[in-house]
């Protein structure tokens, strides 16, 4: 997806670096923390729903919302994260983008057990889906309409969303680190994450000290082979997420959280909600 000098299509690629071209899942092995606070936090923050303005160069070009709260996904406790983004209306009259993103969390492995892609982008759906086949030792994914199957040894999984949720509990105090894997198509690639010192930033909530958190992998970058991730969060126990940054080769993305968003995120139709996607069964066993 070419986006270089196409400022119209900013919210588009920052869902498509959110999701990381989801032909990814993070394995994360988390290093004990030093801050001293984890037994007062929780082990998967449950919120909102949380509105984001999403900015380019400044500009606000988009609408994002989040939530995440505790049901049961197919028969087991499971934490559900939600996100849907949008871009405002003026540019959609030049690029319109408009998606939901899903993940479902174990609650008792804190390890994903799916994740759903819904992208609209000039009116052309585009849906994923990933379920991870933690008996069979396998990933399942689905995208556009193609399934294929990968190998995978039963390590805890996140996915990108559940990934960011369940960082804001492992991150320490400034200086500490936690370590991470991704496994991607290519195989496993090591990574660390690294939290700052405190910074003063000007939020919906005032001014706030709040914690650099950024992921590295081995030849220190993520999510984009030419940039870098980096998300801001309260250092108290609510470990508030106040700042998605995006710094790509076309420009910064910068999603900031205003306050509670209007109604539910959730835009699924029930029957949309009670078929999870194609049984594992009748997906192909063989992989591509």
């Amino acid at each position: 997806m070419r986006l270089i000098g196409r400022p119209h299509a900013a919210l588009g690629l920052a869902l498509a670096v959110l999701v990381l071209g989801m032909t990814t899942v993070v394995v994360y092995r988390a290093e004990p923390q030093s801050s001293g606070t984890a037994q007062t936090l929780p082990a998967f923050p449950t919120e909102g729903p949380f509105h984001y303005k999403v900015e380019y160069l400044g500009v606000t070009c988009g609408h994002m919302t989040v939530e995440s709260r505790l049901e049961e996904y197919e028969g087991r406790p499971a934490y559900h994260v939600v996100m849907t983004a949008c871009n405002t209306r003026f540019f959609n009259k030049i690029y319109r983008v408009d998606g939901q993103i899903d993940s479902w969390v174990d609650a008792k492995t804190m390890s994903t057990l799916a994740y759903e892609s819904d992208i609209t982008e000039r009116g052309r759906r585009k849906i994923r889906r990933y379920r991870v086949d933690y008996e069979k030792g396998v990933v399942r994914a689905e995208k556009y309409g193609k399934f294929k199957t990968v190998p995978y040894e039963g390590e805890v999984a996140l996915d990108p969303l559940a990934y960011i949720f369940r960082g804001r509990v492992l991150a320490g105090g400034p200086g500490s680190t936690f370590d991470l894997n991704i496994l991607t198509d290519h195989g496993v690639t090591a990574t660390g994450t690294r939290v700052g010192d405190l910074k003063k930033i000007k939020t919906a909530d005032g001014k706030k000290k709040l914690l650099r958190v950024q992921p590295l992998t081995a030849d220190g970058e993520m999510f984009s082979r030419k940039g870098e991730f980096i998300y801001w969060i309260d250092p108290d126990v609510t470990r508030h997420l106040y700042r998605l940054d995006f710094k790509l080769p076309f420009g910064r993305l910068l999603a900031k959280y205003t306050g509670p968003a209007d109604g539910p995120v959730d835009r699924r139709t029930e029957a949309e909600k009670a078929d999870p996607g194609p049984p594992v069964e009748q997906e192909s066993e063989k992989p591509n």
